[in-house]
């Protein structure tokens, strides 16, 4: 399944959804999401607005967090 993480922080959610998904997580904090990647290597992480980023793309998504 492909997750959008968006407001992802440091993925405080994301440790519930296992290593079988294909996950992008968006953050604003450019420190906050260099975090989140040190922790979740294997996920796409971009730094940027949440919202702006929903609007361009939530059509190439499964599954859609936002928190």
């Amino acid at each position: 399944m492909k997750i959008l993480n968006l407001y992802c922080g440091v993925g405080g959610n994301r440790k519930l959804w296992g290593d079988e998904h294909q996950v992008t997580a968006v953050e604003l904090d450019p420190d906050i999401a260099k975090m989140y990647l040190d922790l979740y290597p294997y996920d796409n992480v971009i730094q940027g607005d949440a919202h702006s980023y929903l609007k361009d793309h939530y059509k190439e998504f499964d599954f859609i967090w936002s928190s």
